[in-house]
């Protein structure tokens, strides 16, 4: 997770489609997944069912999970495959690093959303496609990469109200559709033989001596209870005693509550993830608001503000029994390439990897809708607790 803090306006960024570009983006893709992902087999299920509602002119949003930096190059690679091209909708900061970047994403049909709420462009530009019905839309509804492959993530409800405007506007001819799509990557042999000397790098880093005697999972946990440690000095002024879990819900509690009472922010009975997004939504407001400029003072309050969320946010992503209630290969590779991620700076990906992506049946809106008698309002959260049940039921079934 990179901390990324935009400093200017938010501008919304729609696609700039071009069929030229198509060629270019598939070949951009595939070098992605072989050099910089080291995906070297991908398997497909699913996508007959999912191309018979594009060719027909359906309203169509595929939603699948998203643990990994590779995912939309897979998904660009799963369209090609069959015949078709997803439109996608991105985070604002894969635009706002370079022009060079904005360029390709509009072109392969990306466009930017304000992940912090209130962005009617991104709204209405992912309506229109779902009603123009031409292309695909790709919503990865847990926002966040989080990198565990088999726990889904708090989804975001906006995904299926967008879905559910879009079809309350279609003609009554007109079917829209959502496809929860299953996203898994496993690492090939020969990975384990790779955690070794990137433990010694990680407990180097911190000065520690490096204990290659040790099992991997304890290293980690041991790394993971010393970073904690860091964080808790830096911030509470001492560390704390007690179970992972504990502590770390006890920091995020100790970041978070003190800004949300600035803030003037009464989220405290949301989730973790819901309660950053709205305060990250407010701070950054403040900033970027050139009606009324913040002061040299004030931008410096807000920034550590954001800070103290970035941190908060980092160790969500840890949720301290996924490694230990199973440690397999895979969850092992993930967590140490988090800590990586996260404490060295570094996105190498060691050693061969197999991806899996699932299209599953196609839910028709209006079809569930009326089994529920829910009306295009009160079914948002009734959708979204199927599109998760759906992902999880298939990735529960991959074990």
């Amino acid at each position: 997770m990179n901390l990324f803090r935009p400093q200017v306006p938010y501008i919304h960024h729609p696609p700039k489609y071009s069929p030229w570009f198509k060629p270019v983006l598939t070949l951009i893709s595939h070098y992605f997944l072989k050099k910089k992902y080291k995906i070297t087999g991908i398997q497909i299920t699913g996508a007959q069912g999912l191309k018979k509602l594009v060719d027909a002119g359906h309203s169509v949003l595929v939603a699948p999970n998203h643990a990994d930096h590779a995912d939309p190059s897979l998904m660009v690679t799963a369209a090609r495959r069959f015949g078709f091209t997803f439109h996608f909708m991105a985070a604002r900061e894969g635009f706002e690093k370079t022009a060079f970047q904005r360029f390709m994403l509009q072109k392969a049909g990306a466009f930017s959303v304000n992940r912090e709420g209130g962005d009617i462009g991104a709204i209405k530009t992912a309506m229109r496609i779902l009603q123009e019905g031409k292309f695909p839309l790709v919503i990865f509804p847990e926002g966040e990469i989080y990198h565990h492959h088999e726990l889904l993530d708090e989804l975001n409800n906006g995904v299926a109200n967008i879905l559910l405007r879009a079809t309350a506007k279609l003609p009554e001819e007109r079917e829209s559709y959502v496809v929860p799509t299953c996203i898994r990557i496993r690492h090939g042999a020969g990975i384990e033989d790779t955690f070794s000397k990137r433990l010694d790098r990680l407990e180097q880093h911190i000065t520690w001596k490096p204990r290659p005697d040790l099992d991997p999972v304890k290293r980690i946990y041991r790394l993971g209870s010393a970073l904690l440690a860091i964080k808790e000095e830096e911030f509470l002024g001492h560390a704390r005693r007690g179970k992972l879990v504990e502590r770390i819900q006890g920091l995020q509690a100790s970041l978070i509550e003190p800004i949300e009472i600035l803030q003037g922010s009464k989220n405290t009975g949301m989730s973790m993830p819901m309660r950053i997004k709205a305060l990250r939504g407010k701070i950054r407001g403040e900033l970027t608001n050139q009606m009324s400029p913040v002061s040299t003072q004030r931008e410096k309050e807000l920034y550590d503000q954001l800070d103290h969320i970035f941190v908060a946010q980092q160790f969500y992503s840890y949720p301290g029994r996924y490694l230990k209630e199973n440690p397999t290969t895979d969850r092992i590779a993930e967590t140490l390439f988090k800590l990586e991620e996260d404490v060295l700076e570094n996105e190498t990906y060691y050693g061969p990897r197999n991806a899996e992506v699932i299209f599953d049946t196609p839910i028709e809106i209006k079809k569930f809708l009326k089994e529920r008698s829910l009306t295009f309002k009160t079914g948002v959260t009734p959708l979204t607790e199927q599109i998760r049940e759906r992902v999880q039921s298939i990735l529960a079934s991959l074990d």
